[in-house]
């Protein structure tokens, strides 16, 4: 990253540190951040564009030594931002933004597709590791419940679509929060899942605490049923899994995650259970179950 940055930027930090969803570094009083794109640059650039639009100007990007806003190196696509917050404060609530977009989404191919690598990691690469191989299963049987409500339910969300984030950690940081390659357009609920499920897991909080703010928001019927899918599609069993696999992570990483199994379980029933009062809910037999 050094030589990317002094190179194309003609930046010479004395640290760089990988944060934020990138590489950190300081420069003349100023703070950015250098990121490897997740997805196609005109994707990155119109969610930029909208940013900008909407007066959502955290993140400023930097024209790099040949005039242009990526640069390419070694057959990968990067940015270079300029961080016009305070990166390390925590997000407050009056600060999040909503930016409606008109958008299709196709979750039910998308996970089926994901559902179907996991099975062949597991076949070529999982076969030695007896936590995953004890535990995977069963998550994917979640994320297929999800699969069956997203088909039915995802036809008709483009009116339901902003900008979103591909993962929502707490507590939520500015640098995170404000990066555009960490955001995405997909269904408004997309956020508000992935911040219960990192919660849950990492915070411990209450089950009431989360079902009385889902009593807060106000949603549809095609809104609830997809804000279950995405609550029990299990992104943070499949990240840890993607780190064991590819980066070599321990797998007792998965401990925090499987040790809470049975209260998840029973936290989705509840959530079940409320939403059903006020929304036609699809039904799914084992979420009736008594708790």
């Amino acid at each position: 990253m050094e030589n990317i940055i002094n190179y194309y930027y003609d930046f010479y930090p004395k640290t760089i540190n990988k944060m934020y969803g990138g590489f950190y570094f300081e420069n003349s009083n100023s703070s950015y951040l250098l990121v490897e794109l997740k997805t196609n640059q005109k994707y990155i650039l119109n969610i930029y564009e909208l940013l900008m639009q909407n007066g959502i100007n955290n993140y400023i990007i930097v024209y790099n030594k040949d005039n242009n806003l990526v640069t390419h190196h070694n057959n990968k696509e990067y940015i270079l931002f300029i961080i016009n917050c305070k990166a390390s404060d925590v997000l407050r609530f009056d600060e999040q933004f909503f930016i409606p977009v008109n958008y299709n989404i196709n979750w039910s191919k998308m996970w089926s597709e994901r559902i179907d690598y996991y099975e062949i990691q597991i076949n070529e690469l999982a076969q030695d590791k007896k936590l995953v191989l004890h535990s995977v299963y069963y998550y994917i049987g979640l994320a297929e419940n999800a699969v069956y409500i997203a088909g039915i339910y995802e036809k008709n969300v483009s009116g339901e679509c902003s900008i979103q984030h591909y993962r929502m950690h707490v507590p939520v940081i500015k640098g995170e929060y404000y990066n555009p390659n960490n955001m995405l357009i997909d269904v408004t609920i997309r956020d508000i899942a992935e911040y219960i499920k990192s919660s849950f897991f990492l915070e411990k909080r209450d089950n009431n605490y989360y079902v009385d703010y889902i009593k807060t928001l106000f949603l549809t019927d095609l809104t609830a049923n997809l804000l279950l899918a995405r609550l029990l599609y299990p992104s943070y069993y499949f990240d840890l899994f993607d780190e064991i696999i590819l980066n070599d992570y321990s797998e007792t990483e998965l401990l925090s995650i499987i040790d809470r199994q049975k209260d998840y379980e029973i936290f989705l029933k509840q959530i079940y259970m409320e939403m059903s009062i006020n929304y036609k809910i699809i039904n799914i037999n084992w979420l009736k179950k008594e708790l």
